[in-house]
């Protein structure tokens, strides 16, 4: 496996080792291009890293790929094999008033669940019926508050429909959330659901890294970027000890603030987006147990309280058999930049997923194997606000303010959501710099 470029220049050096650092790697690699990429952790993966131990293969809170997302499609354009299942919500909990009652996700629930009254139910089914039918480029501009306003009467239905979008955007925020992104987060999970994927997301991680080294990529853990090496265009990376490394474009895919001090005044246009960039983020309480109290009970989503409670081991290959592995997770308020609004207590956060995890699942904590708190675990690096213009107005994969610039990840691109937007991003970069690069090798030529 390639390890070092002491005395080459790359075509592309790539910072981050993230899930969009290692695609937009196999990209370039498998285009003809030296690549170098740069990771300052000493493992790769980012925030899909799995922590595999006695059979259990533990993510770092609850993670799922959306069956119909960018993420599948580049996955298997690239060859990556990932297997998992797909979660069904019917049988599951609606948590409202500290009680639970039948989660609404089919015919039979919605016309049972106590949640509804008669009226109530009627107009749920009208609404999720129509869901397919909105136009998402319509509400960019819109909040969620707005389109829940618009799209039902119903107090509670308007509750259970946040509870929904909070599902599938990760986001506790109505009054700033772009309606656009929440309605295709909803589309996409209604038509085809998402997968627990088998072995958690660290085989995503593994498959691409492996891709990239065969395909010639140099993979350097632990090496820390400080700065890009740059004239009239990129010539490489400066790393934090000093050293350069030389090549003709560079792809950084890292967080925004960390992309922002990279690039320096280069992008005055980064910079701002950075700052203004809000994260979302979750508290998480991931459990392994030698068995469930309670097999049936698998599934939980609160509709007055943004939590959630899941038995991804029911799903995906995640647990020895017998034994369970659970998420339990409060999406954090994101009302104030840097997330201040998620400090409510980290301990009396805790004590709601435990006490959630006390109503799905009584007696859990007797079978208790490993009990493990994130209480600032970080979704998405940056919230789509209906201000912002949600997706649209993230930064482009191809930088115009640095020829040879390029960036990727989860707040570039206007396509997706989450890990989605990750991966097509990666994509969407590795192509503009192999196009960008021919072109200049053509005018080189032609010189």
């Amino acid at each position: 496996m390639p390890t070092s470029n002491a005395g080459r220049t790359e075509h592309v050096a790539i910072i981050g080792g993230g899930l969009a650092g290692l695609t937009a790697a196999v990209y370039l690699a498998r285009s003809g291009k030296r690549v170098t990429l740069l990771e300052k952790a000493s493992s790769l993966g980012g925030r899909a890293q799995t922590r595999s131990e006695g059979g259990f293969h533990l993510n770092l809170g609850p993670h799922a790929l959306y069956v119909a997302g960018a993420g599948s499609a580049v996955l298997r354009e690239l060859g990556i094999s990932f297997h998992g299942g797909r979660p069904n919500v019917s049988g599951g909990h609606a948590v409202y008033g500290g009680r639970t009652h039948a989660l609404p996700g089919g015919f039979v629930s919605l016309l049972s669940t106590g949640l509804l009254g008669l009226g109530e139910k009627l107009e749920l089914a009208r609404v999720l019926s129509s869901v397919g039918k909105w136009k998402a480029a319509d509400w960019h501009e819109r909040s969620v508050a707005e389109w829940l306003a618009a799209t039902a009467r119903k107090e509670r239905v308007r509750a259970l429909l946040g509870a929904l979008v909070r599902l599938t955007t990760y986001v506790n925020d109505e009054e700033r959330l772009s309606a656009g992104v929440a309605i295709q987060q909803l589309q996409l999970a209604l038509a085809k659901n998402v997968y627990y994927l088998d072995g958690g997301w660290q085989t995503l991680v593994d498959g691409l890294a492996k891709e990239a080294t065969d395909a010639g990529v140099v993979i350097r853990e632990s090496a820390k970027a400080a700065r890009l090496a740059s004239g009239e265009r990129v010539t490489g990376v400066e790393m934090e000890d000093g050293e350069i490394v030389r090549a003709e474009a560079v792809v950084v895919a890292t967080a925004p603030d960390i992309a922002a001090a990279i690039v320096g005044a280069w992008s005055p246009k980064l910079a701002a987006f950075a700052v203004g960039a809000t994260p979302v983020r979750a508290a998480c309480l991931d459990l392994t147990l030698e068995r469930l109290p309670e097999p049936r009970s698998t599934f939980a989503l609160g509709v007055d309280a943004p939590l959630y409670f899941s038995v991804h081991s029911a799903v995906g290959k995640l647990a020895p058999s017998g034994k369970a592995l659970i998420h339990v997770a409060k999406y954090l308020k994101t009302s104030t930049r840097g997330n201040e609004g998620w400090n409510e207590g980290s301990s009396d956060v805790r004590a709601e997923l435990e006490a959630l995890a006390d109503l799905v699942q009584p007696g859990w904590r007797d079978f208790v194997v490993e009990a493990r708190y994130l209480p600032k675990m970080t979704v998405a690096e940056a919230l789509p606000t209906a201000t912002g213009r949600g997706a649209t107005s993230r930064p482009s994969a191809r930088s115009t303010d640095l020829a040879g610039l390029y960036l990727a990840g989860d707040w570039v691109g206007e396509e997706g959501w989450l890990a989605d937007a990750s991966f097509a991003s990666a994509r969407e970069a590795a192509r503009a710099c192999i196009a960008d690069l021919a072109l200049a090798g053509g005018r080189r030529a032609a010189a």
